[in-house]
């Protein structure tokens, strides 16, 4: 490229004291500042080409750079225990498991309590507007008149209001046992094994675990606001949904029957919202422990390969990294001079 700016610079150069000569013809000194017209767009180009190729140089460079770090990683992960290593494997395989054994049963535990919850509530309200009579056993009336409807709905609502308060309090109860074992998870050990690492694998194994941790505090500490996907309206307003369907259904009053299958369908609602968190949860919690599993091994992995290594295969790399980068800052140099002339 360098040669070609020279040539086309010799061609305006010649063209420049043509017209300087005052023995030479209009015509071909008309068609010498043509030519030296048309040949400046040629010098531009290259110049402009050049400056791009420069640009492009640099990423060249950086990739070369990026090759030596690796280079130099070798030698920290080949050297590091990999007895630490395969504790931690096993520590976290326990883990794992334990995951699982905790997010079954604080799943159940957790519907449990919630079914036990709305029943004594439901059951007050029932007996209270409905006149359960405990001498025989039976419900008084069947049927909640006109007037008093209003102030039933207002009871149930904030019975619901209130039975969604202690739904959150349960499940972050309950989920606070998986998150106390994520916690266990040795991050230190995680960052010695990721200083191992070239810096910009560093950089991507830091984002990711911060990524991975980040999500973790929020849905652990916060597991209702974080809700799937098939819950968008508010928990609450969702909890309330049958009530106002009871409410509306008789413009006479309310009925036994249907205050509890209403009652039933709340229920169930809440039974399905609770699972759904779990699942999603657990889910999150065994992912994020195969995620450090698999991590683990890739390290084993590279450590063993470097480990196998010969002098002579570094040797070779390294002769590779100092050839390329040499190559390209000779190309630099000659880019550096078209720019500069």
């Amino acid at each position: 490229m360098n040669e070609y700016l020279k040539l086309f610079q010799a061609i305006t150069q010649f063209s420049d004291r043509l017209l300087a000569d005052e023995y030479q013809s209009v015509e071909i000194k008309q068609s010498a500042t043509n030519l030296s017209l048309d040949v400046e767009p040629c010098i531009q180009e290259i110049k402009q080409s050049a400056l791009k190729i420069k640009e492009l140089l640099q990423v060249c460079l950086q990739d070369v750079s990026q090759a030596e770090d690796i280079w130099n990683s070798k030698p920290r992960i080949a050297q590091a225990s990999p007895v630490d290593i395969w504790n931690q494997i096993g520590e976290l395989s326990g883990c794992n498991v334990r995951i699982r054994s905790l997010g079954k049963q604080g799943k159940y535990d957790a519907v449990v309590k919630v079914r036990k919850s709305w029943s004594d509530k439901a059951t007050k309200l029932k007996n209270q507007w409905f006149l359960w009579d405990k001498n025989h056993q039976v419900f008084q009336r069947d049927n909640i008149g006109f007037f008093e409807k209003d102030n039933l709905h207002k009871e149930l609502r904030n019975e619901v209001d209130y039975q969604a308060e202690r739904v959150m309090l349960i499940v972050e109860n309950e989920l606070n046992l998986i998150f106390q074992e994520l916690q266990s998870i040795d991050i230190e050990k995680i960052e010695f094994c990721i200083e191992c690492f070239d810096p910009k694998s560093q950089s991507r194994f830091r984002e990711r675990l911060q990524s991975i941790g980040g999500e973790i505090v929020s849905k652990f500490t916060e597991p209702l606001k974080y809700l799937p996907e098939s819950h968008l309206k508010t928990f609450k307003e969702t909890l309330k949904a049958p009530v106002e369907t009871l409410v509306h259904k008789s413009k006479i009053g309310i009925c036994l029957i249907d205050f509890e299958d209403s009652c039933k369908v709340i229920e169930s609602m809440m039974d399905n919202l609770i699972v759904s968190i779990f699942d999603d949860r657990i889910k999150l919690a065994i992912q994020t422990v195969e995620k450090v599993i698999l991590f683990y091994n890739n390290f084993l992995e590279k450590q063993a390969r470097y480990q196998q290594e010969k002098p002579q295969q570094r040797a070779a790399e390294k002769d590779w990294i100092d050839h390329q980068r040499q190559q390209l800052r000779q190309v630099q140099q000659s880019i550096d001079l078209i720019l500069n002339d």
